[in-house]
């Protein structure tokens, strides 16, 4: 069920750049979520965009890393069979006793 591999592309300040201007490309390699291609949209008749084009689950159980996506990572971009998506919304799953994060589900388009 959880047999994708993902490479997540996360833009963040060089830590040698002593203006704190330049920006470079963190990747990071996902293993073991589910990658949906699928369209969401939002609206009604004749009104409606596109929200996704497809939906990443991760799960804490499975996933390998397992990230904390904050905010920071609206915008990112995901790699899955060659080619790039951005990151659109962040749904975060909690346990209801824990108040821990169990699972995200992205949408990217």
């Amino acid at each position: 069920m959880f047999q994708d591999t993902i490479t997540l592309k996360k833009l963040v300040t060089d830590p040698d750049d002593p203006y704190g201007e330049k920006e470079v490309a963190e990747e990071i390699e996902i293993q073991n979520c589910r990658f949906t291609l699928r369209t969401v949209y939002s609206g009604t008749n004749n009104d409606r965009q596109v929200v996704s084009n497809a939906s990443i689950v991760l799960m804490s159980t499975y996933t390998t890393p397992f990230i904390d996506f904050d905010d920071s990572y609206q915008g990112a971009k995901i790699v899955f069979n060659g080619r790039e998506y951005t990151i659109t919304t962040i749904n975060r799953d909690i346990e209801p006793f824990s108040r821990k994060v169990y699972q995200y589900k992205l949408g990217v388009i």
